[in-house]
């Protein structure tokens, strides 16, 4: 089949949630015609298209880096403020894509249009086309829930009204925008009965995220050796979400597991961290790293992984990149929302500090429970989310739709 195929931006390196996912999709179904439209935004991305063409016919990429400047910031936002578009989306429509998109259609009868975020079906409003062919929408997250979860853990005062006033006329927006598509692509089932629940009717089908199972193996060695008590969070650290976490975990469950494992260290690993989480780094048990060339090296030498979130939204990559690594996971609910496990079996699942704090120390204090998550949990991603077995769900998904 010949996919269209929009993403918000570059998916090589991929070195977020959504890249990674995107990514290992076209990777995984390069037996289609692909043609990728994206955002490039740095010189990274360039060289990363390059790979990407092993596997897609085509790929247009508009070259569009980040405003550097207060004035830039607002030249973008302006033509929004008055439209009836959410503000939101002045940070993915560019007139540049809208053009590559339009060409691309001129060009090629695509048999489906794919768009990998709800924020891009503004481009579908900008599309000319005698017919257009069937629609399919994949569903990171469910942004106006993800949304409200952020606004809920601010603190009063003027950035949380705002952002109260901005997401009714975002919610609204999205759940108009979902009614357009011919099916949709949900992470879990949880977000799926969210949807459906708003807009009963909606075609949906899920198709988790995943894990490259043959990348990341188990590593034998014994890492509850004395002074390997390494922690690790690993996370776009420029998501507020992930910043909540982080900094919850800091300053409320981490002193806690230090009454009990005084060797533990932590380690915050993943691009753009705040000041304030900056601040927090001591370079001795507390230890923000910042933009890292390879996670995996950092899941080698870890002891446990958490996932302290107490808001976001879809499903979590981390999650699977620790189960596939040998790594355990202490994590909240919402943190392994929507993932098939177990608290106790394969993960340990915790919602306030004091019992987050002891599922972290029990898992490095007692090795016998230490073993058994770790083999539970590879067997499950083996089993459910390695990345050729989600192609395949997402396959059957053009199937029904060709």
């Amino acid at each position: 089949m010949k996919i269209l195929f929009i993403a918000r931006t570059c998916p090589f390196p991929a070195n977020d949630g959504e890249k990674i996912r995107v990514y290992n999709v076209i990777k995984n179904l390069a037996h289609h015609d692909i043609t990728l439209v994206c955002r490039s935004m740095t010189p990274e991305d360039e060289k990363g298209i390059t790979e990407l063409k092993k596997y897609c016919k085509n790929v247009y990429a508009a070259y569009i880096p980040s405003p550097k400047t207060l004035f830039e910031k607002i030249k973008w936002v302006v033509p929004f403020v008055f439209s009836k578009y959410p503000i939101g989306l002045s940070t993915v429509f560019f007139k540049e894509i809208q053009e590559i998109i339009q060409n691309a259609c001129d060009k090629e009868d695509f048999d489906i249009i794919q768009i990998e975020h709800s924020s891009l079906t503004i481009y579908l409003d900008y599309l000319s086309l005698a017919k257009l062919p069937p629609t399919l929408l994949t569903m990171h997250n469910v942004d106006y829930v993800r949304n409200e979860r952020v606004i809920d853990n601010l603190p009063f005062g003027f950035e949380k009204i705002f952002q109260q006033l901005n997401q009714k006329k975002f919610k609204k927006w999205e759940i108009e925008s979902l009614q357009r598509y011919d099916h949709i692509i949900a992470m879990s089932d949880i977000d799926k009965q969210i949807m459906l629940n708003d807009i009963p009717g909606l075609q949906v089908s899920i198709v988790p995220n995943g894990v490259d199972i043959e990348e990341l193996s188990v590593d034998s060695t014994d890492r509850l050796e004395v002074g390997k008590y390494n922690i690790i969070f690993v996370a776009s650290m420029d998501s507020e979400a992930n910043h909540d976490g982080a900094m919850y975990f800091i300053d409320a469950i981490f002193p806690l597991v230090k009454k009990s494992c005084a060797d533990a260290v932590l380690y915050m690993v993943g691009r753009s961290p705040k000041k304030e989480l900056l601040a927090k780094s001591n370079n001795k048990d507390i230890i923000v790293t910042g933009m890292v060339d390879s996670v995996y090296e950092y899941y080698k030498m870890a002891a446990i992984a958490i996932v302290p979130l107490r808001s976001g939204g879809g499903t979590r990559l981390k999650i699977f990149e620790a189960m596939a690594a040998g790594v355990p996971s202490v994590s909240t609910t919402i943190g392994a929302e929507g993932i098939n496990v177990i608290s106790g079996e394969d993960i340990i699942l915790a919602d306030d500090p004091k019992s987050f704090a002891a599922g972290v120390v029990e898992l490095l204090t007692d090795k016998i429970k230490y073993s058994e998550i770790v083999k539970k949990a590879r067997l499950k991603v083996e089993q459910e989310y390695d990345w050729r077995i989600i192609a395949r769900k997402h396959d059957s998904v053009y199937q029904s739709l060709h």
